[in-house]
């Protein structure tokens, strides 16, 4: 065996060993280094975040971490709140194949809606079926039943936007359509990163303040624990946003979404109070497969048909399906489901003192949406995404709430194909609709079919629905929603099939001749003005971005002398087509 040892007695593996520690010593120190520095960082942003905001946003009352280990209570209910989600994550191996759905063909015949197509359009395992029954169970025993008072002020009204890149430009446009209608609410444009928040300095702490708005960043809600153990994306904001801000009552609108109507006195009406929360119909009736309210325990009556899409049926508790009945009824129409049709959350009225199940519920839904929930709740057809989470979770809780029966006025142009194109959803007023469904249609339904068989009341409700209703076409568009394409200039310019780059401007006229009222204030008295919707879009995004010049991140790097080009250019086409 070789000899390692020197000259004068010196261990030559020791000599080559000091280099070695001494490496080490430095890279740990800079990793050391470089963690303080981004703690210290993000904290610094944080404080100043708090000190700006703290008298707008209950949830800026918490400390800063550094020094100081004692957690506000709201970082202490979410942390314990995300520790019963995480525990009863679904343990599925392949999430892929959890639910797979089966191509037309492979569907028996029979009604699309009925209990044997939906148990049909989509095959669960009894693996994954017992896995989602145990960990849906467990984390309903284990969520509180109500969210912390320290998440919220009470008795405040607000509305909530989500921000952050694009969105933030598209919520300024959305605040601005608020403030339009008289609306004096307060608002919070969620941040869903200290990133996007750190981008959006300007628009945060000097526009928004002008228009009685802030920011809230999700990570200063939540804590530095919830954040470092879970990542959010897409959908799953418009659960957070609910929880995130600082709001009792709250109105949730999609960045895209634009009201026409003063919200305010909403949350003062009989629907609010008589039920905490209201949700609008989408277009498509409700695809829940039948498998989900097993595995949310909740019970159905396969043998009790009470409604008949959303009218109400006379159904005596004696009464019951046959068998040949039961086979073709819409699952839907069933005691124990959630009504038809399925719902389109761009927009939603929610009080979190009454409602904080639903919404903690809802949440876990949207954490383990995609490849799960989601699927769940649409069995492959379109509308797949958070939509259906609210109500799902609110018949669970056994927290009410009340769907709009107002259907969609729908927004949109024929194309070069002579083909129509939707671009928007016009959902409509919350309160008409109440009045007119609630108070005066279903009475007079309910009285005209008491006594009458299930046959013939369901006749009595289509000759009813077939009648002209000058009261129920009359309901006024309460929200805009714009969803595709946005109003979004980069986006817009660079879709050729829309966008005439020669001429400069968009090649169709998106909303038609759509106005809608106004009131302003004119000549010292309270008016109401006629309001062309396209016209008056363009006007404010030209006075915007090009005449005022304000900053967004989202157009940073953009050209704005081309953008400003197209801007001018729309709107003098689009008031031309208002003269011929």
């Amino acid at each position: 065996m070789l000899s390692t040892t020197g000259l004068n007695g010196v261990d030559v593996d020791m000599l080559l060993t000091i280099p070695r520690l001494r490496v080490r010593i430095i890279a740990t120190t800079c990793v050391i280094c470089f963690l303080v520095y981004s703690l210290l960082q993000s904290n610094s942003i944080r404080r100043t975040y708090q000190d700006i905001n703290r008298s707008t946003t209950a949830s800026h009352e918490a400390k800063p971490n550094i020094g100081n280990f004692e957690l506000s209570p709201s970082h202490v209910f979410w942390n314990e709140v995300f520790l019963i989600l995480k525990r009863n994550k679904p343990d599925i191996a392949n999430l892929d194949e959890a639910i797979r759905f089966l191509d037309k063909s492979e569907l028996p015949e029979g009604k699309d809606n009925a209990k044997a197509s939906l148990m049909a359009k989509g095959i669960i395992s009894d693996e994954v079926y017992n896995e989602l029954k145990k960990n849906h169970e467990n984390v309903l025993k284990e969520l509180p039943n109500d969210l912390s008072p320290a998440t919220y002020k009470k008795n405040t009204r607000g509305v909530v936007f989500i921000g952050g890149g694009r969105f933030s430009w598209l919520a300024y446009l959305s605040l601005k359509y608020l403030r339009a209608t008289g609306s004096e609410l307060p608002v919070e444009i969620i941040m869903p990163t200290f990133k996007d928040y750190e981008q959006e300095l300007d628009f945060c702490h000097n526009m928004l303040p002008t228009l009685g708005a802030s920011c809230v960043v999700v990570p200063d809600v939540f804590g530095s624990e919830v954040m470092l153990n879970w990542s959010f994306q897409n959908y799953q904001f418009k659960a957070l946003a609910l929880m995130i801000s600082s709001f009792q009552h709250t109105l949730l609108l999609d960045s895209d979404n634009l009201i026409l109507q003063n919200p305010d006195k909403i949350f003062d009406s009989e629907v609010y109070k008589n039920y905490g929360m209201i949700t609008w119909p989408d277009y498509w009736v409700r695809r829940i497969t039948p498998k989900f309210y097993d595995i949310a325990g909740v019970k159905v009556n396969e043998k009790k048909r009470v409604r008949y899409n959303i009218y109400p049926l006379e159904v005596s508790d004696s009464s019951s399906l046959n068998e040949e009945e039961m086979k073709d009824v819409p699952y839907h129409d069933l005691e124990g489901t959630i009504p038809d049709l399925s719902t389109e959350s761009g927009q939603i009225f929610i009080n979190k003192a009454t409602h904080g199940k639903t919404l903690l519920l809802s949440l876990y839904y949207n954490l383990y949406g995609p490849k799960l929930f989601y699927r769940l709740f649409s069995m492959g057809d379109q509308g797949e995404g958070d939509k259906d989470t609210f109500p799902a979770a609110a018949i669970v809780t056994k927290q009410k709430y009340y769907q709009v029966k107002s259907m969609i006025k729908t927004f949109g142009y024929f194309n070069a194909e002579h083909r129509f194109e939707g671009v928007a959803l016009g959902q409509k007023d919350p309160l008409a609709d109440y009045d007119y469904f609630t108070n005066k249609l279903f009475p007079s339904i309910t009285k005209q079919n008491k006594n009458a068989d299930l046959k013939t009341q369901i006749a009595n409700i289509e000759r009813i629905i077939a009648e002209p209703s000058e009261e129920r076409n009359g309901i006024q568009v309460f929200t805009l929603h714009c969803n595709y394409p946005k109003f979004d200039l980069l986006d817009l310019m660079n879709k050729p099939d829309i966008y005439d780059k020669e001429k400069n401007h968009l090649k169709y006229d998106f909303y038609g001749d759509f106005s809608f009222k106004r009131s302003v204030i004119k000549d010292g008295e309270k008016t109401t003005i006629d309001v062309h919707f396209e016209q008056d879009m363009w006007k404010e995004i030209k006075t915007t971005l090009c005449d005022r010049n304000i900053k967004f991140a989202h157009y940073a790097k953009a050209d704005m002398k081309e953008v400003c080009k197209f801007a001018e250019k729309q709107l003098e086409w689009i008031t031309s087509t208002l003269k011929s």
